[in-house]
């Protein structure tokens, strides 16, 4: 955990005073919402603790949530449409879904390839619930990325780098089959993207924004039917 701590603090850091001040900011809210609401997301999991193959390890990334300010600040900048359903890719332990329903989009899917990690992820919705009343319906699905099958339905595709360049091109391609077999708008925003080459000159999902806030850069793309 301090180690974990100290590499975002020296990734906020190098990137000037007001990054800094963010990211700190950022640490204090993590911490706020996850005692305000008795919640269990902020600690992160190594790869070789998840509970899931070694193949699937090898494509995988380790669980480190997305901070609460980050999120809020992405959605206030895009101004997205509520109606559809908002898809968290390797949810972990459901931070994202949370603030998705907070954020009041009326349907939240969290996609977990870890059984543990989809287990927390119920009990912290679940809890969240109990507490914070919200029209908005959260479902944890626990299964491989890679075996999803998309209903049409999906709107926004939020990630935090969770997969290799292999997954993540297979991903994608899944998103363009689902857009010709289901035409709509759709945006996909990602975290930490490492690989924008596989979206460079796509036909269907057209970069508008990359912001970047504290440590974190998103990179959004948008397909307009």
């Amino acid at each position: 955990m301090l180690m974990a701590a100290t590499e975002f603090m020296k990734r906020a850091f190098t990137k000037g005073p007001s990054n800094s001040l963010q990211s700190v900011l950022s640490v204090v809210d993590d911490y706020a919402f996850d005692r305000r609401h008795r919640l269990d997301t902020r600690s992160e999991v190594a790869i070789r603790d998840l509970d899931i193959s070694d193949e699937d390890k090898q494509h995988a990334d380790k669980y480190k949530p997305t901070r609460a300010r980050y999120f809020r600040k992405i959605m206030a900048k895009l101004n997205l449409p509520l109606e559809g359903v908002c898809v968290d890719v390797g949810c972990g332990k459901g931070r994202v879904l949370l603030l998705a329903a907070e954020h009041g989009f009326d349907q939240v899917v969290g996609l977990e390839i870890s059984q543990a990690l989809c287990e927390i992820a119920k009990r912290n919705v679940a809890t969240f619930q109990e507490g914070t009343p919200t029209a908005s319906s959260i479902k944890v699905v626990c299964t491989n990325i890679l075996d999803y099958e998309m209903k049409g339905s999906e709107t926004v595709f939020f990630l935090y780098s969770p997969f290799d360049h292999a997954v993540t091109k297979s991903f994608l391609a899944m998103i363009r089959q689902s857009l010709n077999d289901h035409p709509r708008d759709l945006w996909l925003i990602i975290d930490e993207f490492r690989f924008p080459e596989l979206l460079e000159d796509d036909e269907l999902l057209k970069k508008t924004h990359v912001y970047e806030y504290g440590s974190a850069i998103f990179h959004v793309y948008q397909h307009q039917s």
